[in-house]
């Protein structure tokens, strides 16, 4: 059978995109918006590439910072370099991006799209502080762009992931926006199926419900049950925090140390370290005040107990902040012995919701940990400051449940 082509849109860092790079897919490119992004998903090309032509050692040699970015990416064909387009997609550049696709395609067909759009516009976090933006906020109707695709390229699939919030967002005129969506859809002849999905369930370590759409022309429903089902014979247990963290180093608030420190588990080897001689990169904790680690010990010392500590019950001397009634949750620690919680990219602004669950530490988690907890594995580098790594891992998604969804897919196609 040969490769499924894809296009990938609203790409991120590539955790949906990770899941298709096997030898039953060929990502044909990617659109995305965020310039550090792009390099991320530039690098991870270049390691795909350079993977395929035994070249990895040149990798290791850049994760080691002893050859630059520049030098590693010399050593790469400059088609798979080009593969990503850093374009914000609106009237203005649709042409543009379809131009470069063509090209790309040399007039082959495409098999699926694969992307979701930014999810701030619909999540319920932050939806009463949006709504005065609402009337003209561009991001709600994103998805139109991705329907534009549809009808030009008329692929088999589709698979579409936003937040859980897209089920309950209205549009501005009041009404469910959701069912505009599906009838938009549906005008450009593909059928829908709609489930809310919690990752959880399928080997990610954290909680994280979110939206996956499957959609094929119509005609071919069968294959969206089809679809579903083959994800739900995927399902397995998540590992816990204290597993995924269980071979990282000690470290302390700003500290960083890239040296593994403990043996890995077959977890930890399935779906972290699976290429042999990866050394460990980004391992870097922020530095915090010391009121906040203060506050971190107070919040670890109530999880051990199985409580969530507000910030109205701790020391008066702790407390700090003027507003003592709202944003009681705003500290939050991780527990060793359960998945974690969701992970988001508020990260990137602090990392009061996401306390290491040992309390001789006493800090946030570092951009490796929050990566291993959205399933990323350890030869995944993220461009280009500690902030935008935290932003793109708080927004992808987990690539242990992209895997399957890829996997899922394949089966669908090969029925057909």
């Amino acid at each position: 059978m040969k490769k499924q082509t894809i296009i990938d849109l609203f790409s991120g860092a590539g955790g949906l995109t990770e899941g298709f790079r096997n030898d039953n897919y060929e990502i044909i490119g990617h659109v995305e918006m965020n310039h550090s992004a792009c390099e991320t998903l530039q690098l991870r090309d270049a390691f795909y590439w350079l993977k395929s032509h035994d070249k990895l050692d040149k990798y290791f040699k850049f994760l080691e910072g002893d050859i630059s970015r520049k030098d590693l990416l010399s050593c790469v064909d400059d088609r798979i370099l080009r593969k990503t387009m850093n374009i914000t997609m609106n009237q203005t550049t649709l042409d543009q991006v379809f131009d470069s696709f063509d090209k790309k395609l040399g007039g082959i067909s495409v098999d699926g799209v694969i992307g979701g759009p930014p999810c701030q516009a619909y999540s319920t976090i932050g939806r009463a502080r949006n709504a005065s933006k609402k009337a003209s906020d561009e991001r709600i109707y994103l998805y139109r762009y991705y329907i534009e695709f549809l009808k030009r390229y008329r692929p088999k699939f589709f698979v579409f992931e936003n937040v859980k919030g897209l089920k309950s967002f209205r549009d501005v005129d009041g009404t469910p926006l959701l069912p505009k969506m599906e009838m938009e859809f549906s005008q450009a002849g593909y059928s829908l199926g709609i489930r809310i999905i919690n990752m959880n369930e399928f080997g990610v370590p954290q909680t994280r419900e979110r939206v996956i759409i499957f959609g094929v022309p119509q005609g071919s429903e069968k294959e969206i049950d089809g679809f579903y089902d083959q994800l739900q014979n995927q399902r397995e247990a998540a590992a816990t925090v204290g597993e995924v963290f269980s071979d990282l180093p000690k470290i302390k608030a700003g500290q960083q140390l890239n040296k593994y420190d403990g043996m890995p588990t077959q977890f930890i080897r399935e779906n972290y370290r699976g290429i042999k001689g990866v050394p460990l990169t980004q391992n870097i904790s922020r530095p915090n005040r010391l009121i906040d680690l203060e506050i971190y010990k107070q919040v670890v010392l109530a999880k051990q107990q199985g409580k969530n500590l507000k910030y109205d019950n701790l020391p008066k001397k702790l407390q700090l902040h003027k507003h003592t009634t709202i944003f009681l949750d705003r500290f939050k620690a991780l527990s060793a012995d359960k998945p974690a919680h969701t992970i988001v990219a508020h990260i990137a602004k602090d990392g009061h919701h996401y306390i290491h669950p040992d309390i001789k530490q006493n800090r946030s988690i570092t951009v490796r940990e929050a990566a291993r907890l959205q399933g990323f594995p350890d030869d995944y580098f993220f461009e280009s400051s500690r902030t935008q790594a935290f932003v793109q891992i708080g927004n992808a998604v987990p690539p242990i449940f992209s895997k399957k969804i890829a996997k899922a897919v394949f089966c669908v196609l090969q029925c057909v």
